[in-house]
């Protein structure tokens, strides 16, 4: 009777907690992801246009339609040069910016998503105006390439033409 009694006790127990509703149920949650931002600005002459890349993702296969917010200022001040919106659609968002002067000056670039299961974001890039190795649009001078310097080649025709000299004069001299 002893058992007969224990194993009702188990069952009934067991029947207990399969019927009372779970507390600790999760409902549907989709956490928000942080979307990532990425601001390019290349060096540029002075008095041309700033021109401001702005690259927005995310993992997977998340949408990065929003609104991007950017600013151009001096830098180590907080005046605003100038200030342009534009849309991301997946692809890079280019900008072209303001003539500027001669200088140092600081691009900062905001996200604001469409879709609420994507964070917005933030970046900034420094511009140098007017600094080596920037190059002018359309044309003026040639951008240094990385080639050999002129003395190298001089010295590598004279190798040739002093080499060439000396067969031509061996192959003349020499009986045949």
């Amino acid at each position: 009777m002893r058992a007969v009694r224990g194993l009702l006790a188990t069952a009934l127990l067991g029947l207990a907690v399969l019927l009372v509703p779970d507390a600790a149920h999760a409902g549907p949650y989709a956490p928000a992801v942080p979307a990532q931002c990425r601001v390019a600005v290349p060096a540029t002459v002075a008095g041309d246009r700033v021109v401001v890349r702005v690259r927005v993702s995310a993992p997977g296969s998340l949408s990065t339609a929003g609104t991007v917010a950017v600013e151009v200022r001096a830098r180590g001040t907080r005046r605003t040069l100038w200030r342009s919106t534009g849309r991301h659609t997946g692809e890079e968002l280019v900008l072209e910016g303001p003539r500027l002067p001669h200088g140092r000056y600081v691009a900062r670039a905001r996200f604001t998503p469409d879709a609420a299961d994507v964070l917005g974001c933030s970046d900034r890039a420094d511009v140098a105006v007017g600094a080596p190795g920037a190059r002018a649009e359309g044309g003026g001078a040639l951008p240094d390439t990385g080639g050999p310097h002129l003395v190298v080649v001089l010295a590598g025709l004279g190798l040739l033409v002093t080499g060439s000299g000396i067969a031509t004069r061996h192959r003349r001299g020499s009986p045949g």
